[in-house]
Parts: structure tokens; C-alpha cells; sequence
């Protein structure tokens, strides 16, 4: 009988990245620039993301830890305020709740997706709650439609979605915020970061200022509110902009991976 299995003469881990000399060099060519914080690499991943996830204003942030935390910032989320979410998710979900001052309240989720249950999430809406935080759970949309039909805003947890579409249009441009990550094990991986998608002027105004503590615009210091300091390296941005023209390379192999294992 033939030996169906080998053992691995090297270790397996998890999730290694997909880092290339083209990473390299552009980690390379923007420290040659100078730049190393926020600057020309980081608009042009704004703008790249703008185009790529059909939205009209994304920020760049320093993890989508922070883009959840800065879009309930910019809400108005606080104290005595309860947000609804699922407990089917990373802990930064529910801390950045906590770290608000809100409540976090858990739904239950739907048993073919494990997805929020919108009819659940209707269930515990009071006159306390201030935002609803779904999870697009291993880039699986939530049934966004259902839960935007119940009047509240919509801060959605896309960590895993870059890629997806919800019934024909691109996450990103459906919630009133649309939260990424770009941490090393994520489809766009720049080691660390998160950007924030929205298609409403006031809410990027405002986490425009809230992201970071700088000068403004200009050349004069403009703290214009408390805000946070979460901005995106160039560095970083470098590579999440090499690794976004792999987006669609990287998903094939992806796919050959998966029809190998079901075909075992």
C-alpha cells in the first residue's frame, strides 16, 4: 500500500507572509526618499484603495484596531452608550467598545454563516444604543442590507474582507464606515496597519483630524481636537501598495490551494 502522507523535513507556520524583493526594494526606495511617517506613499495607498474598494474617501491608519476604535471616536460614541456586535470575532472588536466608554452588546449569529444575526441585533436595540459593529468573518460579508434597515450606523469590522463583494457592490462603500487590516497575516499585508472606507464627508473629516497629532496641512501647528496617534508609516505603505498589485495573483493560488484540499 503506498505511503499516503510524509512528514514535513522543515517547519510549517503559520500564515507566513508572501514578501518578495519587490517589497524589499520598495521599503528600500522610500527610505532612500526620506520619508519615513505619513507621506507621499501613504496618499498614494489612500488613493489606490479609494479606486480599489469603490469608495470616496479612505484613511490610512496604524491597525484596524485602531480605524474601529477612530470610527466610534468620530461617531460620537461614549459613556452610558451601548454598541451592538458578535463575540465570533478578534477581542479588538469588543475592546475598542470598551475603550469608548460604551457597552458592548453580543448577538447571536446565524448558523449557515456565522455571521451577526440581524434579527437578533433587532432584538436588543434600546434607546441606549449608539452603533452596530458587524464582523465580515473570514471576509464572508454580514448581511449588511438587513442590518442598515435598522437605522443605525454601521461600523463595519472588514478586517478579512479587502476583497469581497456584498450582492454586486465592493465592501467598503456599503457601511457608513468600513474598517481593513493590514497586519502581516491578511490579504494586503504590510506587517501592521488598517485603513477606513467611507463614502461620508463629515465622518472623514473628522478622522482626519482625530488620526493624528501634526500640523495640520499647513505649516502651522492646528490641533484642532484630542486626537490619537494612529497614522501609517510611509515604510508600511510601501509594502501594502506592492502587495495590493498582488491582490488578484495571490487569490488564485489561494483558490488552487483550496480545490487541492477538496479534492482530498
Amino acid at each position: 500500500m503506498p505511503e499516503l502522507s510524509s512528514k514535513r523535513t522543515n517547519f510549517l507556520s503559520f500564515q507566513p507572509p508572501a514578501i518578495t524583493e519587490e517589497e524589499i526594494a520598495a521599503v528600500a526606495e522610500t527610505l532612500r526618499s526620506g520619508w519615513l511617517t505619513t507621506g507621499p506613499r501613504t496618499a498614494e495607498l489612500e488613493a489606490r484603495m479609494r479606486e480599489y474598494l469603490e469608495a470616496k474617501h479612505v484613511l490610512a491608519v496604524s491597525s484596524c484596531t485602531a480605524a474601529l476604535h477612530l470610527s466610534l471616536v468620530a461617531l460620537g460614541v461614549g459613556q452610558g452608550d451601548e454598541v451592538i456586535t458578535t463575540s465570533i470575532t478578534w477581542p479588538s472588536t469588543a475592546n475598542v467598545i470598551v475603550h469608548c466608554g460604551a457597552t458592548p452588546v453580543f448577538a447571536e449569529i446565524r448558523e449557515d454563516t456565522l455571521n451577526i444575526d440581524p434579527e437578533r441585533v433587532r432584538e436588543l436595540v434600546t434607546e441606549r444604543t449608539k452603533a452596530i459593529v458587524p464582523v465580515d468573518l473570514y471576509g464572508q460579508p454580514a448581511d449588511l442590507d438587513e442590518l442598515a434597515a435598522l437605522g443605525l450606523p454601521l461600523v463595519e469590522d472588514a478586517a478579512h474582507a479587502a476583497e469581497s463583494r456584498y450582492r454586486g457592490r465592493k465592501v467598503g462603500a456599503i457601511s457608513d464606515l468600513t474598517c481593513f487590516s493590514l497586519y502581516a497575516t491578511k490579504n494586503i499585508a504590510a506587517g501592521e496597519g488598517g485603513l477606513i472606507a467611507t463614502d461620508r464627508d463629515d465622518l472623514a473629516e473628522a478622522l482626519d483630524d482625530l488620526r493624528v497629532m501634526r500640523r495640520g496641512h499647513g505649516s502651522l501647528y492646528d490641533i484642532a481636537v484630542p486626537g490619537y496617534k494612529a497614522n501609517l508609516s510611509d515604510v508600511l505603505a510601501s509594502i501594502a501598495l506592492v502587495q495590493l498589485a498582488k491582490v488578484e495573483r495571490h487569490a488564485e493560488i489561494r483558490r488552487r490551494h483550496v480545490a487541492i484540499y477538496d479534492d482530498g
